[in-house]
């Protein structure tokens, strides 16, 4: 009976252990997706300058659809997951909307256990971050620019760099469920 019991234990162990493993997966997998659109939301604020220079369309930039990034998956991603010690297995654009799919697998096993086989086995997940626009332009004119923004109105002058919002106003990143 006691070798049964402690058998049971090991197993809630196990149990445990791989549902450590996931977790970090998981958690590596949220940290680079949202590490991949913060790095499209930095670059479509860039854009959102250049339409503000009059070479973009202001519009189509606050909108923030089809928009991908090279960086956000060769650079953001790997380097958000590598510190939660994990690798980057799949970085794709989500859709029609500005975000990213990453799945990860971690660096680390669910160790040795009772059950054979759990020392080689690592954990994958994946998550999705999408960027929202937050605004759009209600007055583009030469002198100043409009913005009805969901955490207030911004009036500007489009050469003014102090007045400008960050890209924080104008976008906001969260995982997708």
């Amino acid at each position: 009976m006691v070798s049964g019991l402690l058998l049971i234990a090991f197993l809630f162990f196990v149990f445990a252990q791989a549902a450590f493993t996931r977790s970090g997966a998981q958690s590596a997998a949220d940290a680079a997706a949202l590490a991949a659109a913060h790095e499209a939301r930095d670059r479509l604020h860039e854009r959102f300058v250049e339409a503000l220079e009059g070479e973009e369309n202001l519009d189509e930039v606050l909108d923030a659809r089809d928009f991908a990034v090279v960086t956000a998956c060769s650079e953001a991603a790997p380097r958000l997951a590598g510190r939660n010690n994990a690798d980057v297995i799949s970085c794709t654009p989500v859709g029609e909307r500005t975000g990213y799919t990453v799945g990860v697998e971690t660096r680390y096993t669910v160790g040795r256990s009772v059950l054979p086989g759990t020392e080689t086995q690592t954990a994958q997940a994946q998550a999705t971050a999408v960027l929202e626009p937050l605004c759009e332009a209600t007055t583009e004119e030469d002198d100043h620019i409009e913005l009805s923004c969901e955490e207030g109105d911004w009036t500007f002058a489009p050469d003014d760099e102090d007045a400008r919002p960050e890209p924080r106003d104008l976008f906001q990143v969260h995982l997708e469920d």
